[in-house]
């Protein structure tokens, strides 16, 4: 279990750059997103199911299908999916 929590990624609230905590609010409180956002959060998803704490055929489904994430919908629909696996990125 050791392994498994050092390869988790960090949280959203870890990053200190200033730009993540915008996307990540305006997504969950279901606010309009801007393309920067949706770029970003992209971005965080991406290295979040790229951690190899997470295995398994769905999870290469879902790191196949991080790229694609172009609108708040389709990232909706991939957190249901990440859900689904066990894996809460927010």
């Amino acid at each position: 279990m050791a392994d498994i929590e050092f390869h988790k990624p960090r949280y959203w609230t870890d990053e200190t750059s200033g730009f993540l905590q915008p996307a990540i609010e305006a997504f969950c409180n279901g606010y309009q997103m801007t393309p920067n956002q949706i770029t970003t959060m992209r971005a965080y998803l991406r290295q979040w199911i790229d951690a190899p704490a997470w295995q398994g055929p769905a999870v290469d489904e879902l790191r196949k299908a991080v790229n694609g994430l172009t609108s708040r919908q389709a990232i909706a629909d991939w957190l249901a999916e990440a859900l689904r696996e066990g894996i809460d990125p927010l």
